[in-house]
């Protein structure tokens, strides 16, 4: 019996081992590699340099780390207008009217897109020659070409959490909601309407609550991609600027990488930034097993 139970043991591991192998090589082993390097002085090419935690001396220095937080917070504060705005459309579409699959397929096509296309395109219409001051200026407003939204820091950061945290993800947020709201007994529905029950309350008190768990869950995936998706249309938008007021950490770790050659001091930045997806990748787990009991 003993002698079975290893043999199984023994072909259990067996097969398990090109995933483990797999899980070495691409998350275990870069992670491992990256805080090394962190504490190293590195240009990419030749033998790093060990001088400890010097990197992360300067990081905690450095204006370009702190101005990257702050725009993470104001990014981050985007984040609740980005889930109730596609989860208020998808109630919409629900109902169902005339042509709302279309709506819904126009909805999702800054998905299809892509981040880099439309950091281009709204690079374009934003610009002191695009169409928004094209349309300023036929509506009498005066000098609206020195108008650049993207050239003042607060119009910058904000509009770039628009496109991204709100617009971005309607299309793909009414589909995820639309989804969840299928699921949801139809007879909960007409119990409240025999009560008397309007379209607003039906919201409140049964959809929201039904779907509850899917609505967290759509929550904690804004925020991942606030902290590691935004490269793409940072880089084609804005470029960081006007001078820092649109940098993020993960734009922060390609510009000192890959345009100053600063490799050590980049994974000093990218292991904070490791940090920050953990902890959310622990509220997604821990999301993700409350949904599960439920």
């Amino acid at each position: 019996m003993k002698t079975k139970l290893k043999q199984e043991a023994k072909d259990g591991w067996i097969l398990l081992s090109p995933l483990l192998l797999l899980t070495f090589i691409f998350l275990l082993y870069p992670v491992v590699s990256n805080f090394y390097f962190s504490l190293t002085k590195w240009k990419g090419v030749g033998k790093p340099v060990f001088i400890g935690f010097e990197n992360y001396k300067t990081l905690f220095k450095d204006e370009r780390f702190y101005r990257s937080l702050k725009n993470l917070g104001v990014l981050v504060l985007y984040i609740p207008l980005g889930v109730l705005t596609p989860l208020v459309i998808a109630n919409t579409l629900r109902k169902g009217f005339r042509g709302w699959k279309l709506y819904r397929v126009l909805l999702y096509l800054p998905n299809i897109l892509g981040p880099v296309i439309l950091g281009t395109i709204f690079s374009v219409i934003l610009s002191q020659i695009g169409p928004v001051t094209d349309l300023l200026t036929k509506l009498g407003v005066k000098n609206a070409q020195e108008i650049y939204i993207l050239g003042k820091s607060a119009s910058a950061i904000n509009s770039l959490a628009f496109i991204f945290v709100i617009w971005m993800r309607v299309g793909f947020g009414c589909i995820y909601f639309l989804s969840a709201m299928s699921s949801i007994d139809a007879s909960l529905y007409d119990a409240a309407k025999i009560d008397g029950t309007n379209a607003w309350q039906d919201f409140i008190h049964i959809t929201l609550p039904s779907i509850r768990f899917s609505i967290e869950f759509f929550t904690v995936l804004a925020f991942i991609e606030v902290f590691a998706r935004m490269y793409g249309i940072i880089f084609t938008l804005t470029g960081g600027g006007p001078g820092y007021a649109t940098y993020t950490l993960e734009y922060g770790v390609y510009m000192i990488s890959f345009s100053a050659y600063q490799k050590g001091y980049a994974s000093a930045w990218s292991v904070i930034l490791f940090f920050f997806c953990a902890a959310i990748a622990l509220i997604q787990i821990r999301l993700i097993k409350k949904g599960e009991n439920n």
